[in-house]
């Protein structure tokens, strides 16, 4: 089977052998052996159930740094949902994007945006009545995966269109080339991500030869920066989303 990246890593100086993750892992990709947990990364699928069950903090999830923004001359910050979905009664979701700029970002392109328009384009598909049913959306790569691992029979059910994401890292690049006259590869690409598989795929992407998308930063990592990065923003904000609550 072909080799893959892997952002779930196992510190095995933490790890006591307990056997929660070996329970809990879908695809049968752990193992006990002399008392250590071992990851089969030819079934791994970077899904995370393994980081949220173990006990002892012997999973982590290796993803990119904020400080490499530094190594393009543009970034464009693309928030998934489930970033706003961390802050209480979050009523202006201007004040998020406004604080991503904070941080050092030069934009903001929402993959909720890019969320209406494969939402769209699904529909349509629909209509014709030519895809097989099911149809499995394509926007999570550790469900791609766990299809290809353990399920490859389901793999003509996959929507047969680009996830949300590489959607939304296509069309803020053009928009940053537009904007800057910068060459494409001056310019970073950043997903603000809930999820270790969206790293995987960004570094070993299913269905092309390359992600859209230059860094992976997860919200876990952004969330205290961008908490302080809000206190400043003034009340007067001007109109920074470009999605619809249907996107969100």
């Amino acid at each position: 089977m072909q080799q893959y990246f892997h952002s779930v890593t196992l510190n095995k100086d933490a790890c006591v052998g307990c056997t929660n993750c070996v329970k809990r892992c879908p695809t049968e990709a752990i193992r006990v052996r002399d008392g250590k947990a071992i990851i089969i990364k030819e079934r791994c699928i970077d899904c995370g159930q393994c980081i949220r069950v173990c006990p002892h903090h012997a999973k982590d999830a290796l993803t990119d740094q904020i400080h490499q923004l530094k190594d393009y001359k543009y970034t464009v910050a693309l928030p998934a949902p489930a970033l706003y979905g961390q802050f209480c009664n979050m009523d202006d979701i201007n004040r998020i994007l406004a604080g991503l700029l904070g941080l050092g970002f030069d934009d903001v392109f929402e993959v909720a945006a890019a969320a209406e328009i494969v939402s769209d384009a699904t529909r349509k598909l629909m209509l014709e009545e030519k895809l097989p049913l099911p149809v499995i959306s394509s926007a999570c790569p550790a469900v791609l995966r766990l299809i290809r691992v353990r399920f490859p029979e389901l793999l003509m059910h996959v929507l047969p269109l680009n996830p949300p994401v590489e959607v939304a890292a296509r069309l803020a690049r053009q928009r940053a080339v537009d904007a800057t006259g910068l060459s494409p590869d001056e310019i970073g690409i950043v997903f603000i991500s809930p999820c270790p598989a969206k790293m995987t795929a960004v570094k070993s992407p299913l269905g092309t030869s390359h992600s859209q998308i230059d860094l992976v930063i997860s919200i876990r990592q952004i969330y205290p920066l961008l908490l302080q990065s809000m206190k400043k923003v003034p009340e007067d904000l001007s109109e920074l989303g470009s999605s619809g609550r249907m996107g969100i």
